[in-house]
């Protein structure tokens, strides 16, 4: 018999077992550790907690499942171990198991108007700039290109969060790439 314990990941709650809850807590407080001297180690922990949350609720398949030991080593393998972030070339198959994807985001950093362009651009690896002639041009003829941007500027989401941002280039959201990303900002 083995004890549950309810946790509380970027606002949502889990059930994990007393194993999983001890690896849990052990790799948040070593990411914890690694990110103290950080300008924005709060947001950083803050993503990475979110995408641990994001990983742990697309496991749950019934109500109050109990999270083992099993998942959190599976998560932690993806997201990758804190002693993985220092050495550029990890051991760790972390990254060679990453499935890359990306997903589209209005990119508010790199925007004229509402970011849709430079998102595009993001999406399919093309310059922005091909885009925001082809909704010139089309603005120009009959004034389409406008209704499609307003468009996709109110249907698709802005890149707020770093792991947001990772997933808009295609690039694994790990802790690794998630502190680097705050490095580039400051």
């Amino acid at each position: 018999m083995k004890k549950t314990i309810s946790v509380n990941l970027s606002g949502n709650a889990f059930l994990l077992d007393e194993d999983a809850y001890q690896v849990l807590d052990s790799y948040l407080k070593q990411l914890n550790r690694h990110f103290a001297n950080e300008e924005g180690k709060q947001e950083i922990i803050a993503d990475i907690e979110a995408r641990i949350a994001e990983h742990l609720k697309a496991g749950i398949k019934v109500d109050n499942q109990v999270i083992n030991i099993e998942e959190i080593n599976r998560i932690i393998g993806i997201m990758g171990k804190p002693g993985d972030i220092d050495n550029e070339n990890p051991t760790d198959q972390s990254n060679a198991n990453y499935h890359s994807y990306r997903k589209m985001y209005r990119d508010i950093d790199n925007k004229i108007l509402g970011g849709v362009c430079s998102g595009m651009g993001h999406y399919w690896r093309v310059e922005p700039v091909l885009f925001r002639i082809i909704f010139v041009l089309t603005l120009l003829w009959g004034g389409l290109g406008l209704l499609i941007y307003l468009i996709l500027w109110i249907v698709v989401p802005s890149a707020l969060t770093a792991a947001q941002k990772l997933e808009m280039r295609g690039e694994p959201v790990t802790a690794e790439n998630i502190g680097k990303s705050f490095d580039k900002k400051n």
